[in-house]
């Protein structure tokens, strides 16, 4: 009789772990943790999110694995689609951010019905506009004394009107810096923004950002595709928009080779 109630054990215990394998979406949306991010890259196996979160309040780009554990999750990813993604809740903190451990992705709005794309990090500081370069400063041994805190916030689809204002949030001191820049404070680090034209509502191509204004729609579809791409293969585009060309201040092939 012993062997029988071993044997039953067992049975229970195969059938909970393969239970656990073919979790259903709506076990996994109720039960497990989640980040929702706008797709940047889409690779072979990972796509890489923009994302904020409490931990990243600043925002964040996090490498997600396409490994995914619920069969029936959404994997038809495209450049600019808003996911939610679910997972074990851990992150590990490289360079990109990365999720290894994913359960199950979801499509939370399309890229097309995207209306209003979301403004690039900026901040208003005596009456100018400075932009986020992403860069962190490499200045060693920096007074302690700030010249001023960011301390008030617009939406991140706006743009700050107000002097000490940004559209990510609050709290963050800043020094000025040279060529017209200042740098923030922001989760430890030192960020450089720049002073930019334009209206802040910019996209991405290689180390600069662009107006979207100033690029036509089929620009902007090349863009998406382009961004989309390894830096492998986007170092084997050689034919580039000429409105592109103009906005980067791009002229020749070795400059345009520089933006990788």
């Amino acid at each position: 009789m012993r062997k029988y109630v071993v044997f039953a054990w067992a049975l229970i215990g195969i059938l909970a772990l393969t239970g656990c394998n073919n979790r259903s979406m709506n076990y996994i949306i109720e039960n497990e943790p989640s980040v929702v991010g706008i797709v940047k890259e889409v690779r072979d196996d990972s796509i890489l999110i923009y994302m904020e979160t409490d931990a990243y309040p600043y925002g964040a780009e996090c490498s997600v694995s396409l490994d995914v554990e619920n069969g029936d999750s959404y994997t038809d990813l495209s450049v600019g689609d808003e996911v939610v993604v679910y997972y074990n809740g851990d992150i590990a903190e490289s360079e990109p951010l990365k999720i290894e451990t994913v359960y199950a992705i979801t499509l939370r709005t399309p890229a097309e019905n995207r209306v209003e794309w979301d403004k690039i990090p900026m901040v208003m500081v005596d009456g100018k506009l400075y932009y986020d370069t992403g860069k962190e400063s490499s200045i060693d041994g920096r007074c302690a004394m700030m010249d001023g805190e960011i301390s008030s916030s617009v939406d991140g689809s706006e743009i700050p009107t107000e002097d000490d204002q940004s559209n990510f949030g609050t709290g963050y001191g800043y020094q000025y810096g040279a060529d017209d820049t200042i740098e923030l404070l922001i989760n430890e680090k030192w960020i450089v923004f720049e002073a930019r034209a334009g209206k802040g509502s910019q996209v991405r191509f290689g180390d600069r950002w662009i107006d979207r204004d100033s690029l036509s729609q089929e620009t902007l579809e090349w863009l998406d595709w382009y961004n989309g791409l390894s830096e492998i293969d986007q170092l084997a585009v050689s034919a580039i928009p000429a409105d592109l060309l103009e906005a980067s201040g791009i002229s020749g092939t070795e400059d345009a080779e520089a933006v990788n």
